[in-house]
């Protein structure tokens, strides 16, 4: 929860109203928020947020990137080339389930969902930011084990997004319509059978 600080640096203030917009937004989606919560959480005025952000939409795209920023960040770290192949794959493939499942990540995404239709720019930055980077970032490392004569890709952002695809399974979809959240075992299997089945695809050993 954001704290009611008025902090000193424009940056301070800028990152303490975004907070309370994450919050806000999460909370009560992006037709029930209103600036005024923003505001009262954040402290200062309206005038300010606007200043920041232009306006609720301007503000909303903010929190959406902010988000992504945040469920990315850690995977960077799980594509490094100090691993083998099959523990790169699988740690990256646990990462991603455990950050994609988080209530901040399916609150967010239900979000973006329900305003995509009406605002395409926020389902755009949404999933650039999100998936899109996710993709880029293995498509990096994929195109290094083939370099290195470990793989044969042809089209390596395919076979990224052909990954990730088959980590997710349904896993992601249940949790999003607020079914039962997969237990460790359904993780573990979902990620076992990716990786298993990317490797028999496209490792030059097998």
């Amino acid at each position: 929860m954001a704290s009611n600080v008025k902090p000193g640096t424009e940056q301070e203030r800028r990152d303490v109203i975004l907070a309370a917009g994450i919050d806000v937004f999460i909370e009560h989606g992006y037709t029930s928020a209103s600036v005024d919560e923003v505001v009262r959480r954040a402290g200062g005025s309206k005038r300010t947020v606007y200043k920041y952000f232009d306006n609720k939409k301007g503000l909303f795209a903010a929190v959406v990137a902010g988000i992504c920023d945040q469920m990315m960040t850690p995977l960077g770290p799980e594509i490094t080339d100090e691993k083998g192949l099959y523990d790169t794959l699988e740690n990256l493939g646990r990462h991603y389930l455990s950050i994609l499942l988080q209530d901040h990540s399916l609150a967010i995404y239900r979000a973006v969902v329900a305003e995509s239709s009406r605002f395409p720019e926020l389902g755009k930055a949404f999933y650039e930011f999100g998936p899109g980077a996710a993709v880029l970032r293995l498509s990096k490392y994929l195109s290094l084990q083939n370099d290195l004569g470990v793989l044969k890709i042809e089209d390596t952002e395919s076979a990224a997004r052909q990954y990730f695809g088959m980590v997710r399974s349904d896993l992601h979809m249940r949790a999003v319509f607020g079914l039962q959240l997969p237990g460790q075992k359904d993780l573990d299997q979902s990620i076992s059978r990716a990786v298993d089945i990317f490797i028999k695809e496209y490792d030059l050993d097998q």
